[in-house]
C-alpha cells in the first residue's frame, strides 16, 4: 500500500457498497432527517410568540405593569 492508497477507501468497503449499498451514508441521512424533525417538534417559538400576544392584549384593571 502506498500513500496515495491512504486516502481512498480499501477494496473491501468498495466491494460492500455496492453488494450492500452504502449504510454509512444512508445512516447519515436519516440522521440528518431526525435532527430537523427533532428541531421542529422542539421549537416552540410560535406558542411564545402567541403567547406574547395574549399578554400584551389582555386586559387588565391595574394598567400594563412593564
Amino acid at each position: 500500500m502506498n500513500a496515495e492508497d491512504t486516502s481512498e477507501h480499501p477494496p473491501i468497503y468498495d466491494r460492500l457498497v455496492r453488494e450492500r449499498g452504502d449504510v454509512l451514508a444512508e445512516a447519515r441521512e436519516v440522521a440528518a432527517q431526525m435532527r430537523a424533525q427533532a428541531k421542529e417538534a422542539l421549537d416552540w417559538s410560535e406558542l411564545r410568540r402567541a403567547e406574547r400576544g395574549r399578554e400584551e392584549r389582555a386586559f387588565s384593571a391595574f394598567g400594563n405593569r412593564r
